[in-house]
């Protein structure tokens, strides 16, 4: 008689499994079933899971179980006592024990294998974390190096930039030193161009005040001969006419 599967046996875990050892079971079948691309097994396994990963879920199903078995070694009907041979009930009570053994060595064996896939697991996710590690360091080597060349890159630029700042300063400085100049030269310039004007005004006003003075000078002296001769004519004309005086 062919033996049920149960959802112990689609997890090839024991049926007094720890939820944590179902769990490590239902990730490791999982990926070989999506590796396998087996979707209708997949979905058996996780119909499985979902019943043995709820604890109310899976006392009912443990529940289930009893019974069934109790209902399977049920002893058969009590046949009439034969002189020959062991009993039925002697027979069956083997049977039972037989099955009990080899459920049970079934378990153990599925135990062993489990625990063997678990160690697998645990090598290689060690192995992966080890690559992981590497890959992390070589990251952060080529991180630091980045760094590295961009804090280089960084400071000549900086250094550049220093160098392009003192270059303005230098040229901002010699600008307004130019423009000093200019605006000193000009201001110069400016004073003399003042300076020559006021002496040219100043030339022009004594050379007005020169002819100015001429000019009173000219007629004073005009005034007096014009007086003297004024006078020399009452003169002989009181000497040429004396009866007119």
């Amino acid at each position: 008689m062919t033996k049920a599967r149960t959802l112990y046996d689609i997890l090839q875990v024991s049926a007094t499994a720890e939820p944590a050892m179902i769990k490590a079971a239902h990730v490791l079948l999982s990926r070989r079933l999506e590796a396998s691309g087996d979707n209708a097994a997949l979905r058996l396994l996780n119909d499985a899971f979902a019943t043995l990963n709820d604890p109310t879920l899976r006392a009912a199903y443990d529940e289930r179980i009893a019974d069934h078995v109790a209902e399977r070694v049920t002893l058969p009907p009590v046949a009439k006592p034969s002189t020959a041979g062991s009993p039925i009930w002697s027979r069956a009570l083997m049977i039972a024990a037989a099955l009990v053994v080899g459920y049970v060595a079934a378990a153990i064996w599925h135990q062993r294998a489990l625990t063997q896939m678990v160690l697998e697991h645990q090598a290689a996710l060690a192995e992966k974390q080890a690559e992981l590690t590497r890959f992390n360091i070589e990251q952060a080597e080529r991180r630091q190096a980045s760094s590295q060349e961009r804090y280089v890159t960084l400071q000549e630029q900086r250094a550049q930039e220093r160098q392009a700042q003192q270059e303005a300063r230098e040229l901002a400085a010699l600008r307004n030193r130019l423009d000093r100049e200019s605006s000193d030269y000009l201001r110069s310039k400016s004073r003399e161009e003042q300076q020559r004007e006021r002496e040219a005004q100043r030339r022009v006003e004594q050379e007005r005040a020169a002819r100015a003075a001429e000019a009173q000078r000219n007629a004073m002296l005009a005034e007096r001969r014009l007086a003297e001769e004024k006078r020399e004519l009452e003169r002989l004309y009181r000497e040429n006419y004396p009866q007119y005086r």
